[in-house]
């Protein structure tokens, strides 16, 4: 119980600090940043296909500076999540550091290493929504598909 605890006090701390850099004015919710992710590996793919390593990069960049969860909505997602916070904050640190090689395999016109890089994104976004996207949409009270 005390170790329950303490994950989810550390992983809240860890997003706090990691929403901290949010605008006030910044109203975004998270269904909107998924659904803006989702439009970034649209294009990351699309740029795959025509090797159009401009939108290659583009769609990557937008990946890897997604804006941040806003703190409202972390508070209802740790809550949710307790100590499996520390895991979901994990898989969004991974997309990003895909997503930032991603940009760099296409800023080097690297179709094979920016490919590579655009399937682990995938599988990363996959696995996160299989283990998360229900609670979190349930705590956030989506009635949509994200």
């Amino acid at each position: 119980m005390i170790d329950t605890r303490i994950s989810m006090t550390f992983a809240m701390i860890l997003l706090t600090a990691a929403c901290a850099t949010t605008s006030p004015d910044d109203t975004t919710t998270l269904k909107e940043i998924m659904q803006g992710l989702r439009n970034d590996l649209v294009n990351i793919g699309d740029g795959l296909l025509v090797d159009d390593f401009d939108l290659i990069a583009g769609g990557a960049r937008g990946i890897a500076e997604h804006p941040k969860i806003p703190p409202d909505q972390v508070t209802l997602v740790a809550m949710e999540l307790g100590a499996e916070m520390a895991a979901f904050k994990q898989l969004d640190t991974q997309v990003h550091n895909l997503a930032i090689q991603a940009q760099a395999a296409a800023e080097a016109s690297n179709r094979d290493a920016a490919f590579r890089r655009y399937q682990e994104i995938t599988a990363s976004c996959l696995a996160c929504h299989a283990a998360y996207k229900e609670r979190v949409a349930g705590v956030l009270g989506a009635t949509a598909k994200p």
